[in-house]
């Protein structure tokens, strides 16, 4: 990559058909400012296109405006998650066992990756979007998907009480969410181990058996 006379770098033109590179690039710069303290509202194309080393203009040529590079970002943790999850639920066929697991790679997560996890979350809430979006590009949906279907395998097996199974699992992610964020925000608390927390959470919380 070379340098401008300033010394920022320059982005080397792709080969023809190398256009996903940049369009990879682009997002792991945004990724690497909103890990750096940007936010949602402060983020900028142009911001990230300095980062790149690449012109302003050239960013919308892959993303017409700031929201859908933002949701790029979101989608690539959230796919890196979900595909943790799916790995630890695997080793499982009992679905009790394979919600615990689900709770505990979500935990794990969130412990191993800080910032991707406080970048993850940075999601504005959908009414102040500066514009609609479909629910399949709503970040996260196909982990609470995949939650649900397990509840729900958990209810007809009768190791759950019989319940709204879609309620059961925003719960059960505003619990795991808040074990997160609390322990982060508040360490020299004598928490529990995490695996004491989620086997409390999961008996006490959804009534897991």
């Amino acid at each position: 990559m070379a340098s401008r006379p300033d010394g920022t770098p320059r982005h080397t033109r792709n080969p023809r058909g190398s256009g996903d590179r940049l369009r990879q690039d682009l997002v792991t710069a945004a990724n690497r400012l909103l890990e750096d303290g940007a936010t949602h509202e402060s983020l900028s194309l142009r911001a990230v296109a300095r980062e790149v080393g690449i012109a302003a203009t050239s960013v919308y040529l892959h993303f017409p405006d700031k929201m859908s590079l933002l949701l790029a970002v979101y989608q690539r943790h959230f796919v890196e998650l979900i595909n943790h999850i799916d790995q630890a639920v695997a080793r499982h066929t009992d679905p009790v066992a394979r919600l615990r697991a689900v709770a505990a790679a979500y935990c794990e997560f969130a412990d191993d990756h800080p910032d991707v996890y406080r970048v993850m979350f940075t999601v504005p809430s959908v009414p102040e979007l500066p514009r609609a979006i479909s629910d399949d590009q709503l970040p996260g949906v196909a982990v609470l998907e995949s939650v649900h279907e397990i509840i729900k395998d958990c209810i007809e097996a009768g190791r759950l009480p019989r319940t709204d199974p879609y309620a059961a699992t925003v719960c059960l992610w505003a619990a795991l969410h808040g074990i997160i964020t609390l322990r982060a925000a508040r360490p020299y608390v004598p928490w529990p181990p995490r695996d004491t927390l989620i086997d409390t959470l999961l008996a006490g919380t959804i009534g897991a058996t």
